[in-house]
């Protein structure tokens, strides 16, 4: 046989492979007709535009360059103590509005703590 030598039977195998990746896939390659057709449309478009500019030469670096900025407070102090954020309520309420005609009318003045 082939090989020179013992007449032995020899196993050999071959193998296709699976899912063939071709390199030369071109990414921007389309096929729809419409996507086209909106390409197509927007290169032509391109060919009546022209660049300007919004600055001349007068006004080269000139821009204002401003920014806002908030300092921070001096002597700034945090207490545990909620009398500040909730002051006393005081409030006039009026008697005798009901009841009698010839009942007299008077202020009563409350002081109301939240606390």
């Amino acid at each position: 046989g082939v090989g020179g030598g013992g007449g032995g039977a020899c196993d050999a195998g071959g193998q296709t492979t699976l899912h063939v990746v071709e390199r030369n896939i071109d990414p921007r390659y389309d096929w729809n007709e419409w996507s086209l057709r909106r390409k197509a449309l927007q290169l032509a478009n391109l060919h009546t535009k022209r660049t300007h500019s919004t600055q001349t030469d007068v006004s080269h670096y000139r821009r204002e360059a401003e920014t806002q900025v908030y300092l921070p407070r001096a002597g700034v102090t945090q207490t545990g103590v909620e009398r500040g954020t909730r002051p006393v309520k005081h409030m006039l309420f009026l008697s005798g509005l009901r009841g009698h005609p010839d009942q007299e009318t008077a202020a009563v003045r409350a002081d109301i703590d939240l606390q």
